[in-house]
């Protein structure tokens, strides 16, 4: 009881430390702009209805890239069109570029990523940012993950960002009718975000706050529903919590046709956005994304490294932020060799006959 107590002053102090909630329109997700995966809705904190992790997943959770056993290159770009009579400008642009490196003892992400949004009615202007992500299977089951972020903003004043993510993804299996059923969580923004700039803020008249917002938790869970040889379809459910000052929540169907092609359904709420009369969308976001395995023939260095066999995977997903803006986007992830799918077997001693 105490210890509950004790919690519950720690956060309503750091909660009242905190500037009123007031930051860009799209400010809690900007960063995301840049990859297809975010824009299809499907970067769960679990890695999705049916699971599925690359450079993008960090955004949302450091623990999903633990999996990872080959190097997996990424590039992502997302297009933006503004219809709103008030914007000057009616085009916008978002790039990443990230690559996976397993190692021994963790696996290792590199993303950086370029947001350039000059729209009046969403005003995060231009950023860079990079990220350096640690992720590690504890367990069969548990895997957790630290990320560390810095970048720059410009075009409303200047300002930096330095700061670490944390998160963990856990997997239960079966649960009844639900298949290989994960939940996880993520604490996302624990450092110094951009604060110090003239963007335009939700609540208009009000001091801008930093975005995104410091100690954002999000909490999900995603289960397979259904599984064919031929067909699959999952289910991802997430809750964000900016410091406990709004309420996000997203939503996504993903289903496959045999494991080859796979489409995503997305829709996201956000409360604070609603409530201050933002001109929300509500057309649900679309994906469709294909992996496919290929070989380097005659290829004797991609041979020595066991790349010979290859897959790669390309997206393309569509969404319309808000009523005005619409965003198209693609994506890359080259993965270098085959994956492996056989675990290791150990014997604990010797049949007597093959002593």
């Amino acid at each position: 009881m105490k210890r509950a107590l004790m919690l519950t002053a720690v956060m309503a102090l750091f909660t009242t430390a905190l500037s009123a909630y007031n930051p860009p329109v799209n400010g809690e997700s900007f960063k995301e702009l840049s990859s297809a995966r975010a824009n299809s809705g499907s970067l769960s904190v679990c890695g999705g209805g049916l699971f599925y992790s690359n450079p993008s997943s960090i955004y949302v959770n450091p623990a999903l890239t633990s999996n990872q056993q080959r190097i997996d290159l990424n590039l992502g770009y997302t297009a933006m069109f503004s219809s709103n009579s008030s914007d000057s400008t009616t085009f916008g642009s978002a790039f990443q570029g990230a690559v996976i490196i397993p190692t021994k003892w963790t696996v290792i992400t590199v993303l950086t990523n370029g947001v350039f949004v000059p729209f009046e009615s969403m005003d995060v202007n231009n950023t860079l940012n990079l990220k350096v992500n640690f992720a590690k299977e504890i367990t069969d089951k548990l895997s957790v993950g630290l990320g560390i972020y810095s970048g720059v903003f410009w075009g409303a004043d200047n300002d930096w960002s330095l700061g670490a993510d944390l998160g963990f993804v856990y997997k239960v299996g079966d649960l009844g009718f639900l298949k290989d059923f994960r939940y996880g969580a993520s604490v996302l923004n624990l450092g110094k975000n951009f604060d110090d700039t003239t963007a335009t803020p939700l609540k208009s008249g009000e001091k801008l706050s930093a975005f995104p917002t410091i100690a954002t938790f999000k909490l999900g869970f995603s289960s397979t529903l259904v599984s064919t040889e031929f067909f699959k379809l999952g289910l991802s459910l997430d809750a964000t919590t900016p410091c406990f000052q709004n309420l996000i929540m997203d939503a996504c169907f993903e289903c496959s046709f045999k494991d080859l092609i796979f489409i995503n359904v997305g829709e996201r709420f956000n409360m604070a956005e609603v409530l201050e009369g933002v001109k929300t969308s509500y057309i649900p976001s679309i994906g469709i994304s294909c992996r496919f395995s290929f070989g380097f023939k005659n290829n004797s260095y991609m041979e020595k490294n066991g790349w010979s066999e290859s897959e790669l995977a390309t997206a393309v997903s569509y969404k319309q932020i808000k009523g005005d803006i619409n965003t198209v986007s693609a994506e890359f992830d080259l993965n270098l060799g085959a994956e492996d799918t056989t675990p290791p077997v150990i014997t604990l001693w010797l049949d007597e006959e093959d002593e």
